[in-house]
């Protein structure tokens, strides 16, 4: 939408309209809305732009850009190709998935990627967390102060920050789970239980639980743009503060971006800042 007010010629390459937005149950921290589902604000997102002059490329898949000489070039998966002054990369991450049977299905229905986002919708309620690092850590001291009962459910040993693992240990709801893994999520309509293995022994169990929260990490949608970008280790772009790369003319914004704070309203106002850069790097080019 900045891009096309700045009277920019404006091509959206994406694989589908909504991306994590379209994966989260209820959004309940997004300005201006007291709750409204992803999908529904994805939807909002598209209505509203679609009232501009973007061309659209739905469906396609970026397997690759390059640079030649001022343009930059995209490839797509089905051998197209599109080329343009600027690029901006709003790609964003993906959650890492247990891929244990009732996942997928129950996603959205008690599967929660996102406690920040859906944690709130679970107050009183019993859950389980699974991970073990920082971001595992972080879920279940915060659902500490929101769920009735939260099982922290881990591999192996905790590997997060040692004030997060104390934290964890002061936490008066939180039952630590060690050296155990999902194998199955159940549910019919929502979550309702999960068997776990302890990797140990063999042995497995069911446990009533009713969300299963999924913090085994993420990782950034950046793969087609390593050979040209600086990344840090986990392959989020580096970026300055208006979102621009060390590639001229090449933007990042969102999720995929080394930014800390992986939120809705974050990333929206980092791809407003990013078009508005764009726009001033073009103006400059003439």
């Amino acid at each position: 939408m900045y891009a096309a007010r700045k009277n920019l010629s404006t091509i959206v390459v994406a694989m589908d309209i909504g991306g994590q937005v379209g994966l989260t149950r209820e959004v309940a921290n997004y300005p201006g809305f007291d709750s409204v589902t992803g999908p529904d604000l994805a939807g909002r997102y598209h209505e509203q732009a679609a009232k501009y002059d973007i061309t659209e490329l739905i469906g396609e898949r970026v397997t690759g850009l390059s640079i030649d000489g001022r343009c930059k070039v995209v490839e797509l998966e089905s051998g197209r190709s599109v080329r343009a002054s600027t690029v901006i990369m709003a790609t964003g991450v993906q959650k890492r998935r247990l891929n244990v049977p009732g996942e997928g299905r129950l996603s959205g229905r008690g599967v929660v990627y996102c406690s920040t986002c859906d944690g709130p919708l679970f107050k009183g309620l019993t859950i389980a967390v699974v991970g073990a690092g920082n971001s595992g850590l972080e879920a279940a001291i915060e659902m500490d102060g929101v769920a009735a009962r939260v099982y922290l459910v881990s591999i192996g040993d905790w590997i997060g920050d040692a004030i997060l693992q104390d934290k964890v240990s002061a936490a008066k709801r939180v039952e630590s789970l060690r050296f155990h893994e999902v194998v199955e999520i159940h549910g019919d309509d929502k979550v309702s239980a999960v068997t776990l293995r302890d990797v140990r022994s063999g042995e497995t169990k069911t446990i009533d639980v009713d969300g299963v929260f999924i913090e085994v990490g993420l990782y950034p949608n950046s793969e087609f743009a390593l050979d040209l970008l600086e990344t840090n280790v986990v392959g989020e772009i580096e970026v300055d503060k208006n979102g621009a790369t060390g590639v001229r003319g090449v933007f990042a914004a969102g999720d995929v971006t080394d930014n800390h704070d992986k939120q809705i309203v974050v990333a929206a106002g980092e791809g407003a800042r990013a078009a508005l850069a764009a726009f001033g790097y073009l103006v400059k080019q003439q």
